[in-house]
């Protein structure tokens, strides 16, 4: 094959759109670079291209623990080498850093009997006006106005993402829906690709019962 062959056998942007990542990193003088390319033959696909008269490797990555194993364990090495790029969803991702956190909570979902138990968090509806208030059922104020309340049910639902959790802010008054809105914040905060993502997963589960407090 001559060079310009090699170099059409993987598009890491049109491979990111089927694959869960894909890396792409030239030659290192790294005494890791032999362990490296022995993790990375294992993954799903695998190319060696020639590039400018350089080798560049070519790492598809399945969405599937045993490579996304691979993944986080190439990239601790190859992270601060020059010329490495990530890609996913058919765009490059900036932040190897994060990159490999979301990679990390993927494969501690994995370790887990049932992954929801780790992705999934049950939460109360953000879009209640009810606010609850842990104090006593019976309080008398300074301005002596008797202070009362009563019981109301707060509705439960499914937040499908527990890493975008503590990234995301519903917006009350936006058109789209709140599945749609987790998975907009999902593609901005990069954790879209993740395998076990689903922000069809939003969804009422239960209710449970507060107090809230009014004055007569």
């Amino acid at each position: 094959m001559t060079g310009k062959q090699l170099e059409k056998l993987i598009d890491p942007f049109d491979a990111s759109l089927q694959h869960m990542l894909v890396l792409v990193f030239p030659r290192s003088t790294s005494k890791n670079f032999p362990l490296v390319l022995n993790i990375a033959e294992g993954a799903e696909q695998y190319a060696v291209a020639e590039i400018n008269g350089k080798p560049t490797y070519f790492v598809c990555f399945g969405a599937n623990q045993s490579d996304a194993g691979r993944a986080i364990a190439i990239l601790d090495y190859v992270r601060t080498w020059k010329g490495v790029q990530v890609f996913s969803r058919g765009k490059l991702l900036q932040n190897s850093y994060h990159v490999g956190q979301v990679l990390n909570c993927y494969l501690e979902s994995q370790a887990c009997r049932d992954y929801q138990a780790h992705c999934h968090k049950v939460i109360d509806d953000p879009f209640s006006e009810e606010v609850e208030d842990r104090g006593l059922s019976l309080s008398i104020r300074f301005m002596d106005r008797l202070s009362l309340k009563h019981e109301v049910e707060m509705g439960r639902y499914l937040f499908p993402c527990q890493f975008l959790f503590h990234r995301f802010m519903f917006q009350k008054d936006h058109p789209s829906s709140p599945a749609d809105q987790i998975q907009a914040s999902a593609v901005k905060n990069g954790c879209d690709w993740c395998p076990n993502f689903e922000p069809d997963r939003w969804e009422k589960v239960g209710t449970r019962k507060i107090f809230k407090e009014f004055f007569e």
